[in-house]
Protein backbone atom coordinates (compact mmCIF):
# COMPACT_ATOMS: atom_id res chain seq x y z
CA UNK A 1 0.00 0.00 0.00
CA UNK A 2 1.34 3.29 -0.70
CA UNK A 3 2.03 6.28 1.38
CA UNK A 4 -0.81 8.34 -0.31
CA UNK A 5 -3.00 5.37 0.49
CA UNK A 6 -2.24 4.41 3.46
CA UNK A 7 -2.51 8.69 4.70
CA UNK A 8 -6.14 8.42 3.45
CA UNK A 9 -7.12 5.43 5.28
CA UNK A 10 -5.89 6.80 8.45
CA UNK A 11 -7.11 10.04 8.32
CA UNK A 12 -10.47 8.42 7.73
CA UNK A 13 -10.05 6.34 10.60
CA UNK A 14 -9.20 9.07 12.98
CA UNK A 15 -12.03 11.10 11.69
CA UNK A 16 -14.41 8.18 12.42
CA UNK A 17 -13.13 7.64 15.79
CA UNK A 18 -13.47 11.28 16.70
CA UNK A 19 -17.00 11.34 15.43
CA UNK A 20 -18.27 8.82 17.06
CA UNK A 21 -16.52 9.99 20.58
CA UNK A 22 -17.71 14.08 19.86
CA UNK A 23 -21.32 12.66 19.12
CA UNK A 24 -21.47 10.13 22.17
CA UNK A 25 -20.35 13.25 24.08
CA UNK A 26 -23.17 15.22 22.64
CA UNK A 27 -25.83 12.78 22.98
CA UNK A 28 -25.25 12.56 26.88
CA UNK A 29 -25.07 16.10 27.43
CA UNK A 30 -28.57 16.46 25.24
CA UNK A 31 -29.61 13.45 27.53
CA UNK A 32 -29.13 14.94 30.86
CA UNK A 33 -30.25 18.61 29.99
CA UNK A 34 -33.54 17.43 28.58
CA UNK A 35 -33.75 20.00 26.21
CA UNK A 36 -36.99 20.38 24.06
CA UNK A 37 -34.97 20.47 20.92
CA UNK A 38 -32.76 17.61 19.67
CA UNK A 39 -29.56 19.73 18.96
CA UNK A 40 -27.26 16.70 18.94
CA UNK A 41 -28.82 14.62 16.73
CA UNK A 42 -28.45 17.87 14.43
CA UNK A 43 -24.92 18.07 14.68
CA UNK A 44 -24.74 14.51 13.86
CA UNK A 45 -26.26 14.68 10.54
CA UNK A 46 -24.14 17.37 9.61
CA UNK A 47 -21.29 16.01 10.33
CA UNK A 48 -22.38 13.10 9.44
CA UNK A 49 -22.32 14.22 5.87
CA UNK A 50 -18.58 15.30 6.02
CA UNK A 51 -17.47 11.88 7.44
CA UNK A 52 -19.88 10.21 4.31
CA UNK A 53 -17.85 12.35 1.84
CA UNK A 54 -14.32 11.90 3.19
CA UNK A 55 -15.30 7.76 3.36
CA UNK A 56 -16.67 8.13 -0.79
CA UNK A 57 -13.02 9.91 -1.28
CA UNK A 58 -11.24 7.19 0.68
CA UNK A 59 -13.26 4.48 -1.12
CA UNK A 60 -12.55 5.88 -4.63
CA UNK A 61 -8.97 6.91 -4.10
CA UNK A 62 -7.67 5.13 -1.76
CA UNK A 63 -8.77 1.44 -2.39
CA UNK A 64 -7.50 1.30 -5.91
CA UNK A 65 -6.25 -2.17 -6.86
CA UNK A 66 -2.73 -3.21 -5.92
CA UNK A 67 -0.17 -2.82 -8.87
CA UNK A 68 0.72 -6.75 -10.68
CA UNK A 69 3.43 -7.90 -8.25
CA UNK A 70 6.95 -8.08 -10.24
CA UNK A 71 7.86 -11.76 -11.38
Amino acid sequence: MSTARKGLQTSFLIHAIVYVIVIGGLWQIHRETSADTNWSGIVAWAWGIGLAAHGAVWLMFGRGKRAPSAR
